[in-house]
């Protein structure tokens, strides 16, 4: 148990380039689309020293080695990393925007890409990324592209800098939660049921990231939401498009 809390937060970060590295970030062409390879190493080096110390001062080692939702998360971050969890293709959904209520239906946006991500007011590594998917979504603002963020399951709730973010108990609670979360970043934020359904469905990762072409198949799936592979995988799907999708493609 303690070596794998150690992969998650406790240990240094390799460069930060080196989760890039570590990924293929080549494609094929299918009958379905363009398909990129997964990434679901849980490793936390997609960050570098500084952001690894960052995020480990928000919490508290000790309560992550007698946390029973730690331990619940590490189970199922560990079957999530071995490539199951979940069955690999899209999972519908109609979640509310946290601050305006607004219903988001994932099928009914096809014809857009669509990459989302999960995350929680006590999730470091979500906080850490959102300002980038911020800055992305700068980028797509006129691409029919959709970028969001899912609330999912606390991470570490009630720990160190989270001692006003209980586990909610109910969904207002938790709409509540989502909203803070929300105001770090420019992106809308959904709410997930208190079943956890859509996090469950899509494989119970807490940061995990999945990219959805505008033909509604799921082209990339990962364990954390790092934004530099999202953004590589939309201009690559975005010039295919423009291309005409042609069977051959590469650039």
């Amino acid at each position: 148990m303690r070596k794998i809390l150690s992969l998650l937060l406790l240990l240094p970060a390799l460069h930060a380039t080196a989760q890039l590295n570590n990924w293929d970030p080549t494609w094929a062409v299918t009958d379905s689309g363009l398909i990129f390879h997964n990434d679901l190493d849980y490793f936390l080096n997609a960050y570098t020293k500084a952001d690894i110390k960052a995020m480990r001062r928000e919490v508290s080692a000790l309560h992550m080695n007698f946390n029973r939702t730690m331990r619940r998360t590490i189970a199922d971050l560990q079957t999530y990393s071995e490539g199951g969890g979940m069955v690999p293709r899209m999972h519908d959904f109609t979640l509310p925007e946290a601050n305006t209520g607004t219903p988001y239906h994932l099928a009914e946006r096809k014809g857009r890409i669509r990459a989302f991500m999960f995350g929680s007011i006590s999730n470091p590594p979500a906080r850490h990324q959102l300002p980038s998917w911020s800055r992305m979504a700068k980028k797509y603002v006129k691409a029919d592209v959709d970028l969001f963020v899912i609330y999912g399951r606390e991470l570490h709730a009630g720990d160190r800098n989270f001692k006003h973010f209980p586990p909610p108990t109910t969904i207002e609670q938790k709409t509540a939660h989502a909203r803070e979360l929300a105001k770090l970043g420019t992106l809308p934020v959904l709410v997930d049921g208190m079943d956890d359904a859509t996090f469950t469905a899509y494989g119970r990762a807490p940061n995990g990231v999945y990219v959805i072409d505008a033909d509604g198949t799921l082209v990339f799936r990962g364990t954390w939401a790092d934004v530099r592979k999202v953004e590589h995988i939309i201009d690559t799907l975005l010039k295919w498009y423009a291309a005409g999708k042609p069977a051959a493609f590469g650039w």
